[in-house]
Parts: C-alpha cells; sequence; structure tokens
C-alpha cells in the first residue's frame, strides 16, 4: 500500500500490559504528532526517536536508549505502525519495557485502529533502495536489494521439525501475506527458558504471549496460528526492526535465519553506504510504472 501523505492517530489511546523480558507491568499512551515529527517514544521526559541511532542492544528484543534512558522490546509496535502505515506519533512509556500483549502485533494494530488513523499534509516520504547491501554474521545474512514494491522474504532453517526448513514472503499488496503476519506471535524452545532466565530475560514470558516448543511439540493449547507461524513472526521482527531507518522501504529484504542484531546491521549498512534515495509516493509510483514499461 502506497500511501501520498504522512499519517498520523486521532485520538489518544493507552496500552497495559506485562513486559515480556523484565515481567513488571507497564503502560503506553499513543498520542498523535504533527506532521515530520516521526515516531518518537517518551521515557521520564526523555524523548528517543525511534531511530537506529539510538539503538544499542539486540539480544532477543531491540533496546532503544538515550541520556540513561532505556525503552525495551520495541519491534512489535514498530511493526505494527508500518503496517497501519504511521509515520509521525509519540508513545509516553510508564515502565522499562513495552507490553508484550499476545506475543504478536494484532493488539498494536487494534489500538491504532480504535484510536483512527487520519492523514497529515505533509506528503509522505519511502526510502527506496537503490544498491545492493549484504550482510553477513557466521552462517546468517541479510540482503537488500532494489524491488518496485516492499517485499521481505525469510529463510528459517531449523532441526525442529515443525519450523524446519520454511521459507515465508510478505508483499504489503498481498491479502494472504499482510493477514498471517500481524498475528503471528513470539516464540521460544522450553529447553531456553532457564538460561534466558538466568540472564535476566523472559521473566514475563507465559503460554499466554509466546509459542512454546517443547522438541516437536507445541505447549499451546490452541497450538499454532499458522503452520509457519515463528517464520512469520520473524519477518514481522525484521519489518519493526527495519522501520527504525526512519521511513518504509521500497525494496526486497531476504533474510536467513536472521535476527535483531542482523536487522539493525542491514539498517545501519544502509545508511552507512548511502544505498537508498528519498523519494515521494508520486515518485514511488512512476518508478514502479516505468519498471512495469521496461518489463513488457
Amino acid at each position: 500500500m502506497i500511501c501520498q501523505f504522512q499519517r498520523t492517530i486521532k485520538n489518544p489511546v493507552k496500552i497495559e500490559g506485562i513486559g515480556l523480558h523484565s515481567g513488571e507491568k507497564s503502560s503506553i499512551y499513543l498520542i498523535p504528532a504533527k506532521e515530520n515529527e516521526g515516531i518518537k517514544f517518551v521515557k521520564d521526559s526523555t524523548v528517543i526517536p525511534a531511530n537506529i541511532n539510538y539503538a544499542h542492544s539486540f539480544d532477543y528484543s531491540t533496546t532503544l536508549f538515550k541520556d540513561g534512558k532505556t525503552v525495551r522490546t520495541v519491534e512489535h509496535i514498530m511493526a505494527a505502525l508500518y503496517f497501519t502505515g504511521i509515520d509521525n506519533i509519540t508513545i509516553e512509556i510508564e515502565g522499562e519495557e513495552l507490553p508484550i500483549m499476545d506475543g504478536s502485533s494484532k493488539e498494536f494494530v487494534d489500538a491504532v485502529k480504535k484510536a483512527g488513523i487520519v492523514s497529515l499534509k505533509e506528503k509522505k516520504v519511502y526510502a527506496v533502495i537503490e544498491e545492493v547491501v549484504e550482510v553477513v554474521l557466521q552462517d546468517k545474512y541479510i540482503k537488500a536489494s532494489s524491488y518496485h514494491t516492499f517485499k521481505v522474504i525469510y529463510q528459517a532453517k531449523y532441526e525442529n521439525s515443525i519450523i524446519g526448513n520454511r521459507r515465508f514472503e510478505y508483499i504489503p499488496d498481498s491479502k494472504d501475506s499482510f493477514l498471517g503476519i500481524y498475528n503471528a506471535r513470539t516464540y521460544c524452545f522450553l529447553e531456553e527458558i532457564k538460561y534466558l532466565r538466568s540472564k535476566g530475560l523472559a521473566k514475563g514470558g507465559s503460554l499466554e504471549n509466546a509459542v512454546v516448543f517443547d522438541r516437536d511439540r507445541v505447549l499451546n493449547e490452541e497450538g499454532l496460528r499458522f503452520d509457519d507461524e515463528p517464520i512469520r513472526h520473524k519477518a514481522l521482527d525484521l519489518i519493526g526492526d527495519l522501520y527504525l531507518l526512519g521511513y518504509p522501504v521500497i525494496g526486497q529484504i531476504v533474510s536467513f535465519k536472521g535476527g535483531h542484531r542482523l536487522n539493525a546491521e542491514l539498517v545501519k549498512s544502509l545508511i552507512s553506504a548511502n544505498a537508498f534515495s528519498l523519494k515521494t509516493a508520486s515518485e514511488v509510483l512512476d518508478l514502479r510504472d516505468n519498471i512495469a514499461l521496461t518489463i513488457r
């Protein structure tokens, strides 16, 4: 979906829950913002822009940091803002971490829709990828390249028979891929939980906010929402992290076994390589038309 104008929400809305890793209660307030203000978090009067320059920790989530203030686990709400086309919003947070809700972006998307979405007068800007950028970390890699729309391909490789070597494609214009991504939940393996908690993580994790695998068995009574739900969630995380570029992307992103750290390195590399140009919606649509004519 290509929007001509920037968007924000119409009315403030409050969301409450617990943090996945902290296990503590937290509240966030979504507040409308003006044109070109961007997405920003506010913690104890400190404004932390939702930008890769403020990302500093990627262990099982993405954390933003500024002036001694930390906001943890921002990727799910960032994905929700991408899915709903929100460019400008202020998110006030009470607590250390954003609430995990059901482990997906669904309740954040629902909250934005409940608040109402309004178009602003300023034109929306997209980051159009023009150069190939690839980041490799051991046996994992992520690659960005030019494409006529936004497309994410995630490839997993697990010994687990349920997840296995699955591949998922996300294209915003595809109803099937859109409906099957924003409500895909985070997940972990039963044998990981003890380790995570020894590191001070996953204190708020439960079967209500995560899918848990015990070898080749799903412990959640309701099972999976999709047979490839974990791969869809990986794509969701990637989209949320990618939005820390500051603009929605036009281009193809291919990830093999990637996670938050690799996602962040790609965003940094796109910036350092000057691999994209900023274009309005009209310019993006013109670019699409030119590509279609070339193909014909």
